[in-house]
C-alpha cells in the first residue's frame, strides 16, 4: 500500500513544486513568490510567538509551583500581602520609631529600647535640589519616570539566585525598593525578600507621588554612626543645615548610605570621598551639573566633625539581651556568621562587615517597636552577682577609671532549655555605672586554659576511638614545644590513662594526645560550636592547653560544656524565648541543633569530668558534702596565675566562671581550683538549692557505677589497647583550603580525617594569657604559652 504523501507547509516551496510541474510566467511566478515568503513569515512569526508564550506559561505556573514548595506561597500571594502592607502604611510609618522593651523570663520590664526621639524630618520643599540630584544620578537614574521597580535589576536577581542555587538573590535596586526594604522588610538576600520588595515597591508608586518616596528615602536614610536622615547627617559631620552644605559636602554625605559602614566618615573617609567623586561624576552625565562644577567640587577637601555617640549604660543582663536580639535580626537580614578564617586580613574584613550589619540590627530593635522576653530570671541574676561579689571582696583594688581590677564574669545556662538563665559581666560597684560598658560574660576573651582539653583533645579523642583508660604518655612539654610532630611522637613519658590525665590535669598527657589526633581535627569540633575567635595561628599543639590568640568568652565555654551535658548535641545558646513585632506576631525561631560529639564521647567524658570533682584538680570544692546531685566540670589555670577559670555542670545548669583583670597581670594565689571554683560551686549551689535529686543520663549503663581505683604508674593492669593506629606525619599548620575540607568532613559519629600540611617546621607554643574585651581588638599573644593547673 502506497504511503500518503506528506504535505508541504511551507508556501515557498509548495509553489516552487508547482512551478517545476506546471510553469508559469516569469512575472507571475515572482509576484506570487512574494505573496509564499510573506504568508511563510508570517507562519513562523505566529509559531515563534506561541512557542515564547506557551515557555512563558509553563515557566509561570512552574516557579509558582517551586515558590509554593520553598515558601508556602505564590506570586499573588506575595501580591496580596505586598498590597495589604503598603494599603495599610501611613507617613508615620517613614517619620517616627516606635520604643522597643526588653522583659525578663517573669515578665518584668528591663530596659526600654530608642533612638533619638528629636530627629528632624524635611518636606520635599526643604530638602536641597542638589541631594535630591546626587540619590537620583548615583542610585536611580529612572527614578522620577519608572514604575518603582528596576526589571534589570530584577533579571540580576534571577540569575544570581540560579547561580547560587536559591541561596542569593541579589541584584540593582531602585529608589523606591531600597525605601520598602528599609520600612518594611529585612535586608536578607533571597528570593523571597526580593519577590516582597518588588511587589511592595510597585505598589507605593500608585499610592505615593515621587516627591513622597524621595522625601521619605532622604528622611529615612542610614548615614552611619547612627544618624538617620539628611538634615541629621549634615549637623552632626559639618555642624551645619544641609541646605548650607557646598556641592562637595553634599555629594560627600549623600555616598553614605549605599554601605553606611564602608563609607563610615569617621572609619573609612577615604572610601567615602571616592565614592563623593563618583557622585559627582554621574551628576555631570546626567546633566545636574557642569563639568567645571565638578571638578571644583572634586578639588574641595572635606573635614567632619567628631560625632559624640550618646551611650546609655544598661546592666549586665540587658547588655547580653540586646546583643542576643540584634544578632538574631543580623541573622534575619541574611548575615553569614563565620568560625574560620584562613588570614588575619579575612577576620578583619568579617568584622568590617559584622560591624556594619550589627549598626542596621541595632536600629531594627531600637526602631522597630519590638517585645523582647527573654529567659533572665532576675533571682538568679542577683544571687549570682552577690556570689561574685563577696567572692572576689577581698581586692579592692582600682584602675585609674575607677573599676576593680580584679574581675570576674558568669554565664549560667538552665540545661532543660539550653537558655542563658543569668548572666554576670563583671563586680558590683557603687556610684560607678561605667562597669557596664562591658560585658566580660560575652564581650571579653581570655585564653581559657585546662579548661580548653575537654574540648579540643579529650572528647574529641574519645569520639575517635580513644577510651577513658586508653594509656597516654605525660611527656616533658618543654622539650616538645622544640620537637617535630614526629618526634613528640614516639617522646617518652610516663604511661597514664586517658580517665587520669584528665582528673591531674597532666599538661604532657594533653600535649602528646593533641598531636595524635592533631590540632585541626582537635579545633574543628571547637568551631563547628561557634567560638568565634579561632585563628589561623591557633591551629598549633599549644592550642591543647588553651594557649590562643584572642581566647573564648564565658558565654562560648558555657555553651560548649552544655553540649557535652546535652549528650554532645550543640544549639546555640541565648538568653531570647520570645520576640514579638508591632503587630504582635512572634518573629523568633530558636536555632537548630546540631551533633557535634558522639553521645558515647560526650556521656564518657562527663564521666570522666565527674572525677576531677570527685578527686581531681577539683577535689578541694568537697562538694557531695553540700549535696548529692553529681557534678561534673574542670579547671583552668594560666602562665604566671594571670587568669583563672572553671567550666562544669549537673543535670539542672552548666556555668562558666573566669578570673582575672582586665589587664592581664599575676594574681596571688589564683589558679582553677581556688577563686573561679569557690565561686562556680556557691553559683551552682544557689540554683540548685530545694531541686530534688537527679543523675545524668549517661549512655553507659553501668557507667555511674565504674569505679576506676587508685591509679599507680606502674600498675600494667590499666592498659588497654588503642584504637587509634593512624600514622600522622605533620609540622604546621595545615593550609585553610585543607582546613575547610577537614572541618566539613566532620560528620555524625564519624571520625575526623587527618590533613596532612604542605611544608614542615616546628610547632611554637603560646605564652601569654590575654583578656580581651571585644570593643577593644587588642589581641593575646600565644607564643611560648604554657598552661598551668594545680591540683
Amino acid at each position: 500500500m502506497a504511503k500518503k504523501p506528506k504535505k508541504i507547509k511551507s508556501h515557498v516551496k509548495r509553489l516552487k513544486l508547482y512551478q517545476q510541474q506546471k510553469p508559469m510566467s516569469p512575472a507571475a511566478y515572482k509576484r506570487k513568490l512574494r505573496i509564499a515568503r510573506r504568508k511563510d513569515f508570517f507562519r513562523y512569526f505566529w509559531r515563534v510567538i506561541a512557542g515564547v508564550a506557551i515557555a512563558l506559561v509553563v515557566l509561570f505556573f512552574g516557579g509558582n509551583l517551586f515558590l509554593y514548595e520553598r515558601t508556602g506561597a505564590t506570586l499573588w500571594g506575595y501580591a496580596a500581602e505586598a498590597k495589604e502592607i503598603v494599603d495599610n502604611s501611613t507617613e508615620e510609618d517613614f517619620m517616627y520609631a516606635s520604643t522597643s522593651y526588653i522583659y525578663s523570663a517573669d515578665g518584668t520590664q528591663l530596659a526600654e529600647l530608642s533612638e533619638d526621639t528629636d530627629a528632624t524630618f524635611l518636606t520635599y520643599d526643604e530638602i536641597p535640589e542638589a541631594v535630591v540630584d546626587s540619590f537620583v544620578a548615583v542610585e536611580d537614574r529612572t527614578f522620577w519616570t519608572n514604575s518603582g521597580v528596576d526589571y534589570r535589576g530584577i533579571a540580576r536577581a534571577l540569575v544570581n539566585y540560579v547561580r547560587t542555587r536559591g541561596s542569593t538573590a541579589e541584584g540593582g535596586s531602585t529608589i523606591t525598593q531600597q525605601l520598602a526594604r528599609g520600612v518594611f522588610l529585612t535586608n536578607d538576600k533571597t528570593i523571597e525578600r526580593k519577590i516582597s520588595e518588588i511587589f511592595i515597591a510597585w505598589y507605593m508608586t500608585k499610592k505615593y507621588s515621587k516627591e513622597d518616596i524621595m522625601t521619605y528615602y532622604c528622611n529615612t536614610c542610614c548615614f552611619a554612626n547612627g544618624i538617620y536622615g539628611v538634615e541629621d547627617a549634615a549637623n552632626k559631620y559639618f555642624g551645619r543645615s544641609v541646605d548650607e552644605l557646598s556641592l562637595s559636602e553634599t555629594a560627600y554625605i549623600c555616598a553614605i548610605p549605599n554601605r553606611p559602614e564602608y563609607y563610615n566618615p569617621l572609619k573609612e573617609p577615604a572610601n567615602a570621598l571616592s565614592r563623593r567623586d563618583k557622585i559627582l561624576d554621574d551628576m555631570v552625565e546626567c546633566g545636574y551639573i557642569t563639568e567645571s562644577d565638578c571638578q571644583q567640587a572634586e578639588s574641595q577637601s572635606v573635614t567632619v566633625s567628631d560625632v559624640k555617640e550618646e551611650s546609655t549604660f544598661y546592666n549586665y543582663e540587658v547588655t547580653y539581651a540586646i546583643n542576643c536580639a540584634v544578632r538574631y535580626f543580623m541573622g534575619l537580614d541574611g548575615f553569614n556568621f563565620q568560625y574560620d578564617f584562613s588570614s588575619q586580613e579575612e577576620y578583619d574584613s568579617y568584622i568590617d562587615t559584622y560591624d556594619e550589619y550589627y549598626a542596621e540590627a541595632k536600629h531594627t530593635l531600637y526602631t522597630g517597636g519590638y517585645e523582647v522576653y527573654t529567659s533572665i530570671s532576675l533571682q538568679a541574676q542577683t544571687e549570682l552577682q552577690n556570689v561574685l561579689d563577696e567572692q572576689l571582696a577581698f581586692s579592692d583594688e582600682v584602675t585609674d577609671d575607677g573599676v576593680y581590677e580584679l574581675q570576674g564574669a558568669i554565664t549560667a545556662i538552665n540545661n532543660d532549655t539550653g537558655k542563658v538563665t543569668a548572666i554576670i559581666g563583671g563586680r558590683t560597684q557603687a556610684r560607678n555605672a561605667n562597669i557596664y560598658s562591658l560585658n566580660r560574660a560575652y564581650q571579653g576573651y581570655a585564653q581559657p586554659g585546662s579548661a580548653f582539653k575537654p574540648l579540643a583533645v579529650y572528647t574529641p579523642a574519645l569520639n575517635s576511638g580513644y577510651s577513658a583508660y586508653s594509656e597516654l604518655r605525660n611527656i616533658d612539654v618543654d622539650e616538645a614545644k622544640d620537637s617535630s610532630s614526629a618526634e613528640i611522637a614516639d617522646m617518652y613519658g610516663d604511661e597514664v590513662p586517658l580517665y587520669y590525665a584528665v582528673e591531674q590535669s597532666l599538661n604532657g598527657c594533653a600535649y602528646w594526645l593533641f598531636n595524635e589526633i592533631t590540632p585541626w581535627a582537635g579545633l574543628s569540633y571547637v568551631t563547628n560550636m561557634g567560638f568565634s575567635r579561632i585563628m589561623p595561628e591557633d591551629y598549633t599543639l599549644s592550642a591543647a592547653l588553651g594557649g590562643l590568640t584572642y581566647g573564648v568568652s564565658t558565654v562560648e565555654m558555657a555553651n560548649a560544656y552544655y553540649t557535652l551535658e546535652n549528650h554532645g548535641i550543640y544549639t546555640q545558646t541565648d538568653c531570647l524565648e520570645y520576640i514579638y513585632d508591632s503587630n504582635g506576631m512572634d518573629v523568633y525561631e530558636n536555632p537548630e541543633s546540631k551533633t557535634v560529639y558522639t553521645r558515647d564521647a560526650a556521656d564518657e567524658m562527663t564521666g570522666i569530668m565527674e572525677g576531677v570533682i570527685e578527686e581531681g584538680t577539683a577535689a578541694s570544692s568537697d562538694w557531695y558534702s553540700y549535696t548529692e546531685i553529681p557534678a561534673a566540670g574542670k579547671t583552668g589555670t594560666t602562665n604566671d596565675n594571670k587568669a583563672g577559670w572553671f567550666c562544669g555542670y549537673t543535670p539542672y545548669y552548666t556555668i562558666a566562671v573566669w578570673v582575672g583583670c582586665d589587664t592581664p597581670k599575676s594574681v596571688d594565689n589564683l589558679s582553677g581550683n581556688t577563686y573561679p571554683l569557690s565561686i562556680w560551686e556557691a553559683a551552682m549551689l544557689t540554683l540548685i538549692d530545694g531541686l530534688p535529686e537527679r543523675s545524668f543520663d549517661l549512655s553507659f549503663e553501668s557507667f555511674e557505677d565504674l569505679d576506676y581505683g587508685e591509679y599507680e604508674y606502674d600498675n600494667e593492669d590499666w592498659y588497654e589497647e588503642d584504637t587509634w593506629d593512624t600514622e600522622i606525619e605533620y609540622e604546621t599548620p595545615v593550609e585553610q583550603g585543607e582546613l575547610e575540607e577537614e572541618i566539613e568532613d566532620i560528620q555524625e559519629e564519624a571520625e575526623p580525617e587527618v590533613q596532612e600540611p604542605e611544608n614542615e617546621e616546628s610547632i611554637e607554643e603560646p605564652d601569654t594569657e590575654e583578656y580581651i574585651p571585644e570593643e577593644t581588638g587588642d589581641e593575646g599573644s600565644n607564643e611560648d604559652y604554657v598552661e598551668e593547673d594545680t591540683g
